[in-house]
């Protein structure tokens, strides 16, 4: 199978939420435009508030074997912010903006659908240990 696969294994926070086969393109690196921004392909693991990015083995292939078992890339997404853009030419698309280094990635999934679950599962994760907002910011007592 390919595309991205949902799994709730257990409440722990070491689950995976989302996995799934994902390319990457930097649009921006500490504020700035990075010279060559090229795709490149991972297959991605969302565990918590932690994205763990896994190399490709090959050229080719959307399935969990043909990408290494140690991942390349560990990064925490706590305090990012998850974008999904309304975008008929490319409706499987979505970014991950860090405000507070200034880097911003493009990520491509293999469909609308992908895009949209990948969103969600990032956008908890990008606000799961936040303060919750209270509801009432005003006493009227």
């Amino acid at each position: 199978p390919t595309g991205a696969y949902s799994s709730f294994v257990g409440s722990s926070s070491s689950a995976i939420a989302m996995e799934g086969p994902l390319r990457r393109k930097t649009l921006q690196k500490e504020g700035k435009k990075p010279t060559l921004a090229s795709w490149t392909r991972y297959w991605v693991t969302l565990s918590g508030s932690t994205l763990l990015y896994f190399g490709p083995k090959s050229l080719r292939g959307n399935e969990r074997k043909h990408y290494k078992s140690t991942p390349s890339k560990k990064v925490s997404i706590l305090g990012w912010m998850v974008v999904l853009p309304d975008d008929p030419e490319h409706p499987n698309i979505f970014q991950l903006n860090n405000p507070d280094k200034g880097n911003v990635y493009k990520f491509q999934t293999s469909s609308r659908f992908h895009a949209i679950l990948w969103h969600k599962h990032l956008d908890d994760a990008c606000k799961s240990t936040r303060p919750p907002v209270p509801a009432n910011l005003m006493s009227f007592e």
